[in-house]
């Protein structure tokens, strides 16, 4: 997994996603998303993650292996899950 901070006025960014969609756009019908080097791309540790947590008010998460961690760790809810061509993602504030 990697995660990126991204510090706006009052809030923290955070964006966590499974290392091999790094660079992709994935496709499903009209409906597309890029899984952007220059907003994903950071550093590839779970600890960083983990540190990082607190620090956050806005997630964005792409990838099983993001989605699983952001659950188990209680940074989303399963009602926050959506997929675009059977990659899941979700956004919580």
């Amino acid at each position: 997994m990697i995660i990126k901070k991204h510090e706006t006025s009052g809030s923290c960014i955070l964006a966590i996603c499974d290392n091999h969609l790094l660079g992709k756009t994935i496709k499903e019908g009209n409906k597309q998303m890029e899984v952007s080097k220059q907003f994903y791309e950071g550093k590839e540790t779970k600890e960083e993650i983990l540190a990082s947590i607190r620090d956050g008010t806005i997630f964005n998460i792409v990838g099983d292996e993001s989605i699983k961690f952001a659950l188990k760790n209680n940074l989303i809810t399963k009602d926050n899950i959506k997929k675009i061509g059977g990659v899941p993602y979700a956004q919580s504030f």
